[in-house]
């Protein structure tokens, strides 16, 4: 038990400096690519914080498994290379009672890792794309500016006000001009004019009092006798119509697998974008446990190596996995592979490798 709690000790010291590392790394490169966004006008600045609190559990379930891994290779090594270990196998601790101290870490590690990828992420992924559809709706509507023509929709429509509230929610002298598919051509004038958002699409509309409608549209007339372009004008006075104006950021979207439920998934298993994104998620628990036995594999260093001689390898044997993992989701997803066999084609693959490196960990070292 002295030694268990030894090893675990300074496990769980090299996991958390290594998980710090890599989170400031990652969560860093990812501000900077929001702030970019934010520069370019896609969401308020203020809502950057709240953007990366939601990314959190999606960056941790990702990270946390390259951090374990990391540790267990420098903890084991360093066991090794300082000769620790062939003092334990004097005593009677060989890699079998080693893998035996470092599993319950590993098993809770893989089970939060599960907990993310399986409830918190989904939800926080769900919870995100609500925010950026209301957040671009409104940050759209925000730049609109009195006595300026601002342009939506590509340029395929041309707003005016003569004033706008305060809060900017009310426009005064409202003029609209547009390109439409049925009528080519329509301007709408309004006395005045308030917004409206769908909550669950994000899409944008102005409700517009008190105005008139012309639209002219044509169409080409051929036949034997005649051929050339009829015109149609029509004029509508209106008290109330609605007019939607941000087709950029108010486009209808189907909810991505990503933020759906599990259970969901689940239900929907057949289909092979929920297959992939289900045993996705499935995977990185799996993925978690599998790559702590490759890494008490390869961790073994000769004596007077050093604690590193075996991170490069054993980075690049992660590395593989992970990567090999992509491929198998993206055939899943191609349909290429039935969605019953999921990724364990590559679990198992890899779980082969870690019980050879295991196997070859248990001899005595050369010198």
């Amino acid at each position: 038990m002295i030694a268990a709690r030894y090893i675990n000790r300074e496990l769980l010291a090299v996991f958390v400096a290594t998980l710090l590392v890599l989170f400031a790394v990652a969560v860093g490169g990812r501000f900077i690519g929001y702030l970019q966004d934010a520069a370019g006008g896609k969401f308020a600045a203020a809502d950057l914080m709240t953007i990366m609190a939601l990314r959190l559990p999606g960056f941790v379930q990702l990270i946390a498994p390259f951090a374990f891994y990391i540790a267990v290779l420098l903890t084991v090594g360093r066991l090794h290379s300082e000769q620790e270990m062939a003092v334990l196998r004097s005593s009677g601790a060989g890699t079998a009672r080693l893998l035996a101290w470092v599993l319950p870490f590993a098993t809770l590690l893989a089970s939060g890792i599960g907990a993310l990828s399986l409830w918190a992420t989904p939800d926080r992924n769900a919870t995100l794309d609500r925010f950026l559809i209301k957040q671009r709706a409104e940050a759209s509507f925000d730049r609109l500016s009195a006595g300026t023509f601002n342009a939506f929709g590509r340029g395929q429509r041309t707003l005016y006000a003569e004033s706008v509230s305060d809060d900017g929610q009310t426009l005064k002298g409202v003029f609209i001009f547009e390109y439409g598919k049925r009528d080519p051509l329509v301007t709408i004038w309004a006395d005045q004019a308030s917004r409206y958002v769908d909550e669950r699409t994000g899409s944008q509309f102005l409700v517009l009092a008190d105005g008139t409608r012309h639209s002219r549209a044509h169409t080409r007339a051929t036949s034997q006798r005649t051929e050339g372009v009829t015109h149609r004008h029509q004029v509508i006075e209106f008290s109330t119509l609605s007019q939607k104006i941000d087709t950029d950021a108010a486009a209808s979207r189907r909810v991505k697998p990503e933020a759906l439920p599990s259970a969901t998934l689940w239900n929907n298993r057949s289909d092979p974008a929920a297959a992939a994104e289900l045993h996705w998620r499935i995977a990185l628990p799996t993925f978690t446990l599998i790559s702590v036995l490759i890494a008490l594999g390869l961790a073994p260093v000769k004596p007077r190596q050093g604690r590193f001689g075996k991170v490069l390898p054993g980075m690049a044997a992660l590395v593989a996995y992970y990567l090999i993992l992509l491929a198998n989701q993206n055939a899943l997803l191609s349909g290429y592979l039935p969605t019953i066999a999921g990724l364990w084609p590559t679990h198992v693959l890899f779980a082969a490798i870690a019980a050879a490196a295991l196997a070859q960990s248990a001899k005595p070292a050369r010198r």
